[in-house]
């Protein structure tokens, strides 16, 4: 995939926010426990760029994969650029 394809690409921390609910973690606490600043809490809540680092201090917390708090959403026509490619 070309650095084109991922920046059509959106990525969505939804699963992040479903495991604090369903462990029932503040984000307040969860900001604490794992070092991450509301700035940076800020952007997860509205799906924006966050650092590999701050994924890894993430998967850290939970002890969990990034598919697990993560997805990436393909832009509309992701399918048929990939068929096309083949």
């Amino acid at each position: 995939m070309t650095l084109e394809a991922y920046k059509k690409m959106r990525i969505e921390y939804t699963r992040l926010f479903n495991k604090l609910k369903s462990e029932n973690i503040k984000q307040k606490d969860f900001k604490e426990q794992a070092n991450i600043n509301s700035n940076t809490l800020n952007k997860l809540l509205h799906n924006e760029n966050v650092t590999l680092e701050i994924i890894c201090r993430i998967c850290d917390y939970f002890r969990c994969m990034p598919d697990e708090i993560m997805e990436f959403i393909p832009d509309s026509d992701y399918e048929d650029k990939r068929k096309q490619k083949e």
